[in-house]
Order: C-alpha cells, then sequence, then structure tokens
C-alpha cells in the first residue's frame, strides 16, 4: 500500500532558474545550481548555454551553444513557469552575453550575476569582448553580482593588493550597475575571505580555511544558494551570510569523489 510522502519544507512561490552551462560530472554549471535550488526548497530550471567534456580534473572540450538556441529555452520558460529569481552563470561568448543581457533587461525579478569569465586558477575563459559587454550591457541590470578575485580583476582593471584597492573595485563595478557586490578574494592568512558591498559600505565576512581538495563547485554553488534563498524571500544581508555557510557546510563534508579537486557536498547546502 503507498504511503504518504514525508513532509517536507518547501517554497511555493520560489522558482529559480539558472542560465549556465553543462559540468557532466555533476560538481558545478547548471548541475550544481538545481542541486542547490532543490536543497533549499525552490522548485529549479534550466537553460543551457554550453557544453563541457569535464571532471574533477579539468576541462577536455567546449562546446557554445547558438544564442538563438539559448533564447529559445529561455522563452519556453518565461511563458510556461515565470522564475522569481535568475542566476546567470557561464555564457561563453559575447553573442550570449548580448542576447541574454537584452532579454533580461524586460525581466522584472532579481538577477543574480556569476560571471564567470576566470577560473579559480586564473585561466581565461571567455574573451575581451565579451569581458567588456558584460561591463557595458549584463551587469546594469544584476541585483547582485559574485566575482572571484581575478574576475574583478578584470572587469575594473584594478589589482587586488589592498583594502582600498578591494573598495575601490567594488565601487567601480556598483558603477557599471549592480546594486550589491559579493567579492570572493579567496584565501588570506589561513582565512577564506569575501567582502560585501550595499554600494554605501562594505562588510567583510571571514570564515575558516579547509585545508582540503573538496572544492569543485564552490562559485557555482555560492551563487545559486543565494539565488534560491532570495527566492524564499529572505532580505540580501542574511541571504549573503547563510549562503557562505551552506558553501563552508558544503566544503567541510565533502567526500573524495573523482581523482582532482572533490566536487563539495551538496546534500548539506541548508544544514546548518
Amino acid at each position: 500500500m503507498a504511503k504518504k510522502p514525508k513532509s517536507v519544507t518547501l517554497f511555493p512561490n520560489a522558482i529559480a532558474l539558472t542560465i549556465a552551462g553543462s559540468d557532466p560530472s555533476g560538481g558545478a554549471g547548471l548541475q550544481a545550481d538545481l542541486k542547490v535550488f532543490q536543497q533549499l526548497g525552490a522548485y529549479g530550471m534550466s537553460v543551457v548555454t554550453l557544453i563541457t567534456v569535464q571532471n574533477t580534473q579539468g576541462v577536455k572540450r567546449l562546446e557554445l551553444l547558438d544564442p538563438q538556441l539559448v533564447l529559445d529555452q529561455l522563452e519556453a520558460v518565461l511563458s510556461d513557469i515565470p522564475p522569481s529569481v535568475i542566476k546567470i552563470g557561464a555564457l561563453g561568448s559575447a553573442a550570449n552575453v548580448t542576447a541574454i543581457a537584452e532579454r533580461v533587461s524586460s525581466i522584472d525579478v532579481p538577477l543574480v550575476v556569476d560571471p564567470v569569465m576566470i577560473s579559480k586558477h586564473g585561466h581565461s575563459l571567455i574573451d575581451d569582448d565579451a569581458v567588456e559587454l558584460y561591463r557595458t550591457k549584463l551587469l546594469r541590470h544584476a541585483y547582485i553580482v559574485t566575482p572571484n578575485r581575478f574576475e574583478a580583476e578584470r572587469l575594473t582593471g584594478i589589482t587586488l593588493d589592498s583594502q582600498d584597492n578591494v573598495a575601490k573595485a567594488i565601487h567601480d563595478i556598483h558603477k557599471m550597475g549592480a546594486r550589491y557586490v559579493l567579492l570572493k578574494l579567496g584565501e588570506e592568512n589561513g582565512k577564506s575571505m569575501h567582502v560585501f558591498g550595499d554600494g554605501n559600505s562594505n562588510v567583510g565576512h571571514v570564515v575558516k580555511r579547509l585545508q582540503t581538495q573538496n572544492t569543485h563547485g564552490t562559485g557555482c554553488a555560492l551563487s545559486a544558494s543565494i539565488t534560491a534563498r532570495l527566492a524564499r524571500g529572505e532580505k540580501i544581508a542574511e541571504v549573503v551570510n547563510r549562503a557562505i555557510e551552506d558553501v563552508w557546510q558544503a566544503i567541510y563534508a565533502g567526500q573524495p569523489l573523482g581523482k582532482g579537486h572533490h566536487p563539495i557536498e551538496f546534500r548539506f547546502i541548508g544544514a546548518s
């Protein structure tokens, strides 16, 4: 005899859409985003921008989808299940940045932009034309943007070697149009550093740096947690705090999957 489903915490109005690339190993990209959305009680949807051949050891091949195909996927979603928050991850080309920037300009929901331009190892993922389009077309629509150190330096041309330069970079990204900025600075003196700016002041967020290889997908998970929590109706300052904690918990609980940088343990998102 069938049993009644167990009670779970759902947020019926929390509908999160990710526009991102695919990672077949499940550690990053839209697969990571959908896992985070699910863990946080949001209904998740995805628009695919590019296909990668990758695993925990690295990316072996990348194929961009045609911008019209990306837009067609987006229209299919928007016309049927309108999202309450949209996350933008890897776009891969100037053409995709342009297409998405033009379309989201008429969508009145918060936009979380994870500007996937440079990997955590400093490798460029898009060309200079696409970066310029982020500056001039896409970031003006962002509710919050979550660059890592390398991406912030590329967006602003400022070397982040001092607190003053960090503050100036955040200020310059605000001038590009983003309402909020969460800058991921990485490791400093054994701590993992983030700086959140709201246009008036900047607040540092410091957590203990875990010495582990369980780091694949951290950037995707952070912006996905922000997306899902905004969709749940949480306030931005608390969203940032809790998203950073979500990722820390997932890193801490990571399992040694794969032969490279192991994926974080997504099933611990929201556990704190």
